[in-house]
C-alpha cells in the first residue's frame, strides 16, 4: 500500500481542502492518506473553532486515511519546528511522498531556492539580521533578505505563507535524510489571507471564519458554496450542542487573569516571552477591553500577530521555555491516532511493527508528560462552553478512541 501525507489544520474543512486531498492522493498515486493534523491549538496561535474529533471527522470524510495528532507543543511553534516534527510522524508513518499546496506549484522553484539561499548563507545571513535590527518581523524580514540577493526568476516569493511552510517540509526533509518524496499542488481559488468569500467555490479558511463569526449563521448561501455539506452539518451539530466557537475573545478573560496575577519575572520564564515582552504584556492589559484590543495594543512592527498569539497560548499554559527547549529538541514521542478509515486500519497495523515511538489508541493505557499537557490545554479550550458541556467533552478528550470511518457505507462505526 502506498502511502502520502498531508500536513492540515482544516479551521474548517473547505472545498479547497477537498482537492488538495483529491489532487495529492492523484498526484502521488497512492492508495492511503495519511495526515498530521493540529489539535485544538494552531499553528497561527489560535484555538480551532472545531475540536480536533469534529475536524478529524471532517477529514476522514473529505479523503483521509488515518489522522495523526501533531501535539501541541509542536503545533503551536514557529514553522521550521511545526514542519520538522510532521514531517517526522509522516515518516515514522511510512509514507512514501507528502503533497503540500503553495502559491508556487512548482517543486523545482523550492529546490531552486533552498540551493540559492544556501550557496548566499552568509549574505543571506547578514541582511536577515540587518531588517531584524530595523525592527521587521522574522518573516518579514526573512522575505527581504531573499529579494535583496537579487536571486534568479526561478526562486520561490518568500512572502507567501504556503510557500513559506512548503520550503520548511522540503528542507525538513532534506535535513533528516528521509527517503520521501515532497509534492506541491498550486493554490486555486482565494489567497490565504483572503476575508471575503466571493464567487469562486474555493475560499480561504479566513474568510469562511470571518462569515461565521458575522453572520452567526452556517445556512448562509456563502457558506454552503465554500464548505462540503458534512462540514456544514458538523458546524451546526457543534452550535447546537455548545452555543458558540471558541474564540480568543472567549478565553481572553483567563489570559488577562494570568497576566494580572503574575510577575513580569516569571512571564519571563515562558516559551516565547523574549526581549523584554513581558513587561509589554503587562503594561497593555489592564486597558483592554477584549482580545483584539489587546492585541492591537500589544502589537508591533518586530512582531506578527501570529508570534505574539503563540506567546499569549504559551503563557495561557504555563508552557516554561526549559521545558519546550528539551521538548522540542527530543521531538514528537509518540503517535496519536485520532481517526481511521479502513483501509488507514490496514494500513496501521502493516506499519505497527516499523514505528520506532509507541502509537497511542487508548490515552487511559498510556502515560507521557506531553501527552498530559495536551489534555490540559484541551480542558482551557472547552473552558468557555457551558458546565454540562464542559464536563462532557474533558472527558471525552481521554476516553474518546481513534475514529473509524467506513468510506464505502459512509458510515462512523
Amino acid at each position: 500500500m502506498k502511502a502520502c501525507g498531508i500536513i492540515v489544520e482544516y479551521n474548517p474543512f473547505h472545498n479547497g481542502h477537498s482537492y488538495h486531498l483529491q489532487q495529492s492522493k492523484k498526484q502521488s498515486e497512492s492508495d492511503i492518506i495519511v495526515a498530521v493534523m493540529s489539535g485544538n491549538f494552531l499553528q497561527r496561535g489560535e484555538p480551532a473553532i472545531l475540536s480536533k474529533w469534529d475536524r478529524s471527522r471532517t477529514a476522514l470524510m473529505g479523503g483521509a486515511d488515518l489522522v495523526i495528532e501533531l501535539p501541541y507543543l509542536f503545533a503551536v511553534s514557529p514553522a521550521p519546528i511545526f514542519a520538522q516534527s510532521s514531517v517526522f510522524l509522516l515518516n515514522e508513518m511510512g509514507v512514501d511522498a507528502i503533497c503540500f499546496g503553495s502559491e508556487s506549484g512548482n517543486m523545482d522553484s523550492f529546490y531552486h531556492t533552498i540551493s540559492e539561499l544556501e550557496k548566499n548563507k552568509t549574505l543571506y545571513d547578514q541582511s536577515f539580521q540587518s531588517f531584524i535590527k530595523q525592527g521587521y518581523s522574522f518573516p518579514k524580514a526573512s522575505s527581504l533578505a531573499a529579494d535583496s540577493l537579487m536571486l534568479s526568476s526561478n526562486t520561490l516569493d518568500l512572502a507567501k505563507p504556503n510557500n513559506i511552510l512548503g520550503i520548511e517540509y522540503v528542507k525538513a526533509i532534506l535535513d533528516q535524510e528521509f527517503s520521501i518524496k515532497p509534492n506541491t499542488i498550486k493554490r486555486i481559488g482565494a489567497a490565504y489571507h483572503e476575508d471575503q468569500i466571493t464567487a469562486h467555490k474555493i475560499a480561504s479558511a479566513t474568510a469562511i471564519r470571518k462569515t461565521l463569526f458575522e453572520s452567526e449563521n452556517i445556512s448562509t448561501n456563502e457558506i454552503k458554496e465554500a464548505v462540503p455539506d458534512y462540514t456544514r452539518d458538523i458546524l451546526e451539530s457543534h452550535l447546537q450542542e455548545t452555543g458558540q466557537f471558541t474564540t480568543w475573545e472567549s478565553l481572553y478573560p483567563i489570559l488577562r487573569y494570568k497576566l494580572l496575577s503574575s510577575t513580569p519575572e516569571q512571564l519571563s520564564e515562558l516559551y516565547e516571552t523574549e526581549e523584554g515582552l513581558e513587561h509589554r504584556l503587562r503594561s497593555v492589559i489592564s486597558d483592554a477591553n477584549n482580545f483584539h484590543e489587546f492585541m492591537a495594543a500589544l502589537k508591533t512592527k518586530r512582531y506578527t500577530w501570529t508570534r505574539l498569539q503563540r506567546m499569549c497560548l504559551h503563557i495561557l499554559h504555563n508552557i516554561k521555555k526549559e521545558t519546550a527547549a528539551e521538548w522540542v529538541r527530543k521531538g514528537p514521542p509518540y503517535i496519536r491516532i485520532l481517526g481511521m478509515s479502513s483501509e488507514g486500519q490496514r494500513y496501521l497495523r502493516m506499519r505497527k511493527k516499523e514505528v520506532t515511538v509507541p502509537i497511542v489508541t487508548t490515552v487511559s493505557q498510556y502515560s507521557h508528560p506531553m501527552l498530559e499537557l495536551d489534555q490540559r490545554v484541551s480542558s482551557i479550550y472547552y473552558a468557555g462552553y457551558p458546565q454540562a458541556v464542559l464536563s462532557k467533552k474533558i472527558k471525552e478528550e481521554y476516553s474518546t478512541p481513534p475514529l473509524r470511518f467506513d468510506r464505502s457505507k459512509g458510515l462512523f462505526l
